[in-house]
């Protein structure tokens, strides 16, 4: 601004004689001067002599009535100004000049150019002319000194300080088949053009087809607290025209539009010339963990990779397909996986993918199927039962159960076998096994061939065979004797599917194998010790193959024993001249023992005392491991589990910090001879561990008109499964408030389905007509974190949620 003064110099007696014109001179002033006399001081009091700034000015201090306007500009700031002297007291009897200057934008109208005599003080009204929201500063000087202060311009509709709003769109036009979207992004910003987050925005369209478009914000309204953006698609609807459509954003104050185009779509259909396809393995094992990735790439005739290609994947051979993308990605690439599926059986699968008329194919093997046959006996007379064993296992050695067996053999159709009333069916069991009888004809060597799940065997038996004896020469030096598995369960009646293999095993002095040693297996004196069956038959003989070894089979019966109660002995001999086993020379019989079990036996609980937080942080909870077994301590699979929680006690009480030793300590204010002891839970005990959550009179001791502690005070859940797993072992948890933690006595109890041992129990299981000082055992807390007793911040359980008198008759 640049108005003259005056032509001639104005006094400073005549100024203070001339309000209005000593304003309008202030105002002049303060935004620079300005005309030909500019130059010249408003201070001259017409003798040449401008006023000073007094020796004795320290400071000025700045107060504005107000930290905020409008843009509006219908509101004004007033800024009082004061002159400080020594000790910030205000400087009076002198007049201090002041100069002010604001930024631009703005016009500041000084009440003076000295501060008054009486008061130290002056002020100055500034007013916004550019109504851009931003932070105005004044700048008042006197001398050397200097000082500023400012004030918010805030729209006048929302309050916030934006100034503008950034529109951009990710395209110019979109096709008007309504298959893509427009991207908008606004960005709020202030005067120094700097990203504002959390500002109000509304977006419209100005669209002239009326609702053939829309803008979604995806339920935003204000831009990122962070980025200051906020994003929004525009979209197509029916009425796809080619237009043009703006998209308008309001800030408050602060409108902001921009445009896009909607033009005619071009289809563009793609097209493949060849196809590739690609398994991420050409072999994979039959256990169905593994899946085989299955890859088709799309290519032109240039051999560039085309997407948008839709493909069809097929599978054969009762495999599982699992599809991922099936139309071509950016890399030309459609996407699927294999699973082998319930078939666990050896074979050939083959993929095929196509696409319009194009064709591939790619195949994987699924191997890992095993069949084993045990023969029962290897030699036998014409009209003996034979039996052959075959089991069948997948690639991790687990069973595989229902496949179908195929036995070729030249001793006619399977017949039933010993014990059976008809033939087993041609399938494994559960075990995997299938037991081929039949009734020997013939003589000589005879083969038997079997097999299942893509897997084969052959077996040759010896029928009505002469069987040399052992020479006299050959030294027998090693018979070993096995038994596996060392531990069977019982079976049901009519099955005879649990059963553990008998091995020999005979070693010449040379360590060579001793083919042709009879072996004559029975139970001897132990004859009475089980219900078992030796699957050869009791104290018959079989003989030692190529190999040296002879092979037949323990059948459990109905009946468990105790621990390696089970004896079978085997004596063996180089002749057919084999004694009984009541009869056999010690160094010639051998003797393996067994266990058979029937349901697991025992159940134990125990923890790591580890406390966690739960995933909510409201929680502290502790975990606990089941072990179930059976009576030869082997672990038991596939048990049901069955938790249950019960809470004799709880405590009254408050935890204090000591600063010495950085640590809070727990005070126990009940029953003061024995405070470790605490309350009884107010719901009697009927039967052990169990309460039946009513109040009966005489039960609410402490008159809270509830029962304490109350059952949902401390929860317990299993786990995951609520069945042990493969090592008998399963897991539950305890979880509760965090503000219960050290407050309440908890005892757990765990049974498990068919144990024949009492429940496994973990702290103290009351009993009917129990009290508190007749509880057995040891009594376990509700745990809280070791991290949290050392911190000095006040823990969430420092008071006891069920008070802290020191009487059990009183709820405070």
């Amino acid at each position: 601004m640049n108005t003259s003064m005056g032509t001639g110099r104005l006094s400073w007696r005549r100024m203070a004689g001339r309000a209005a014109a000593v304003l309008l001179a202030a105002t002049l002033s303060a935004c620079g001067g300005g005309g030909g006399d500019s130059g010249k001081s408003v201070f001259d009091p017409g003798a040449g002599t401008p006023p000073t700034t007094p020796t004795t000015l320290t400071d000025l201090a700045i107060v504005a009535d107000k930290t905020a306007v409008p843009n509006s500009g219908l509101e004004n700031v007033t800024f009082t100004i004061t002159a400080l002297t020594t000790g910030n007291a205000a400087l009076t009897g002198v007049e201090t000049p002041i100069t002010v200057e604001v930024d631009t934008g703005a016009i500041v109208t000084p009440s003076a150019k000295v501060t008054g005599k009486d008061n130290g003080k002056m002020t100055a009204v500034v007013q916004i002319t550019d109504k851009t929201s931003r932070t105005v500063k004044l700048t008042v000087s006197s001398g050397t000194i200097k000082k500023t202060a400012s004030f918010d311009v805030v729209d006048s509709l929302t309050g916030s300080k934006v100034a503008d709003l950034r529109m951009v769109l990710d395209k110019v036009t979109i096709p008007n088949d309504g298959t893509q979207a427009m991207k908008l992004t606004v960005t709020s910003v202030d005067a120094a053009n700097s990203a504002i987050g959390g500002s109000p925005v509304s977006l419209a369209l100005l669209d002239s087809s009326v609702g053939g478009s829309v803008v979604n914000a995806f339920g935003k309204t204000s831009t990122d607290s962070t980025t200051g953006q906020l994003t929004a698609d525009v979209s197509l609807i029916t009425k796809k025209v080619n237009r043009s459509i703006s998209v308008q954003a309001t800030s408050g104050t602060v409108v902001r539009t921009i445009t896009f185009d909607v033009i005619e779509a071009v289809s563009v259909i793609p097209k493949a010339s060849d196809l590739s396809i690609s398994l991420s393995r050409s072999t994979v094992g039959n256990s169905g963990t593994e899946p085989v990735d299955v890859v088709v790439t799309a290519v032109d005739s240039l051999r560039n990779a085309v997407s948008g290609i839709k493909v069809t994947f097929t599978v054969d051979s009762n495999a599982i397909l699992v599809p991922g993308n099936l139309t071509t990605d950016s890399s030309g690439q459609a996407k699927a996986s294999v699973l082998v599926g319930a078939d666990h059986s050896n074979r050939t699968v083959t993929v095929t993918a196509t696409s319009d008329a194009l064709l591939r194919r790619a195949s994987f093997k699924v191997t890992g199927a095993k069949l084993q046959a045990q023969l029962l006996p290897a030699t036998l007379r014409n009209g003996d039962t034979g039996a052959v064993e075959y089991t069948l296992t997948d690639v991790t050695g687990n069973p595989m159960p229902d496949v179908a067996v195929t036995v070729d053999s030249s001793q006619g159709p399977a017949v039933a076998c010993v014990g059976k009333p008809a033939p087993a069916p041609s399938i494994t069991d559960l075990k995997g096994k299938y037991s081929f009888c039949y009734k020997a004809t013939g003589s000589g060597p005879t083969l038997i061939s079997g097999s299942a799940g893509g897997a084969s065997v052959s077996s040759t038996v010896q029928i009505d065979a002469t069987v040399s004896d052992v020479p006299p020469a050959t030294t027998i030096g090693s018979a070993t004797f096995t038994a596996s598995p060392g531990v069977v369960a019982v079976n049901s009646v009519g099955s005879t599917e649990n059963r553990a293999e008998l091995r020999l095993l005979f070693r010449s002095d040379k360590n060579e194998p001793v083919p042709n040693v009879r072996a004559r297996i029975g139970f001897g004196s132990n004859n009475s010790g089980t219900d078992g069956e030796i699957s050869s038959g009791k104290d018959k003989i079989i003989i030692s193959d190529a190999t040296g070894v002879a092979v037949t089979s323990f059948v459990a019966g109905q009946r468990p024993s105790p621990t390696d109660q089970v004896k079978i002995y085997a004596c063996f001999s180089k002749t057919d001249t084999v004694e009984a086993i009541s009869a056999c020379p010690p160094e010639r019989l051998r003797t393996v023992s067994l266990t058979v079990v029937e349901q697991p036996v025992s159940i134990s609980i125990g923890t790591n005392a580890q406390i966690g937080t739960g995933s909510n942080k409201l929680t502290y909870y502790l975990e606990f491991t089941v072990l179930v077994v059976d009576s030869a301590g082997n672990p038991k699979a596939d048990v049901q589990v069955t938790p249950l929680i019960d809470l004799p006690t709880y405590l009254k009480g408050f935890w204090w910090y000591d600063a010495g030793q950085k640590k809070w300590f727990q005070v126990l204010t009940v029953t003061p001879d024995r405070p470790e002891l605490g309350c009884l839970n107010e719901d009697s005990s009927v039967g052990r561990g169990f309460r039946n959550g009513t109040i009966e009179t005489g039960e609410d001791v402490n008159g809270s008109g509830q029962l304490d502690p109350r059952k949902s005070d401390v929860s317990v859940t299993m786990m995951g499964s609520t069945k042990t797993n493969s090592s008998g072992l399963a897991v539950l948890r305890i979880e509760y408030p965090q503000n219960y933690g050290s407050w309440v006595e908890y005892a757990l109890r765990v049974s498990a389905s068919g144990v024949v041992s009492p429940p496994a129990f973990f702290g103290r299981i009351a009993s009917e007509g129990d009290t508190v000082g007749t509880l057995k055992g040891t009594a376990q807390i509700t745990g809280v974190p070791i991290d949290v007793v050392k911190s000095e911040g006040e823990p969430p359980f420092k008071v006891s949620p069920y008070g802290r008198d020191s009487s059990c008759s009183s709820p405070n």
